[in-house]
């Protein structure tokens, strides 16, 4: 997460998860990004549980924001994947500042039991895409 400036925008949902919830998200993260990632996640301390606030224009965690939809960055899609035990939404979007055409990407786990809520927040942030 790269912005610490607080979201003045329209906050669409707040989750909390689990220990066991974000502990095995947190492993699946450091798993998708590679083995010594994962191995450096194995080696390390365990990690808190925060909340997560999904607003209109960027997710925080905790007191750090990443912004996805601003004057610098363009919201392309947002999808929701089933990746096993977890659904797992997918936030990507272009920084405009940047002169490569690759995407970023947000990953944000969905609570058990909150997949209905999800796919309204999925709905409303695609209808707003430019």
């Amino acid at each position: 997460m790269t912005d610490s400036r607080k979201d003045e925008a329209t906050a669409l949902v707040h989750w909390t998860y689990s220990h066991d919830e974000w502990k095995n998200f947190t492993r699946w993260k450091k798993r998708k990004k590679g083995f010594f990632h994962y191995l450096f996640y194995l080696l390390g301390s365990a990690s808190t549980t925060p909340g997560i606030t999904i607003s209109t224009s960027s997710v925080s965690v905790d007191n750090t924001s990443e912004t996805f939809q601003g004057d610098d960055r363009r919201l392309q899609r947002v999808i929701i994947r089933d990746v096993g035990d977890m659904n797992i939404m997918e936030i990507y979007y272009k920084r405009m500042d940047m002169e490569s055409s690759g995407r970023n990407e947000i990953h944000i786990l969905v609570p058990k039991g909150r997949l209905k809520e999800a796919i309204g927040v999925e709905e409303q942030l695609n209808k707003m895409r430019d």
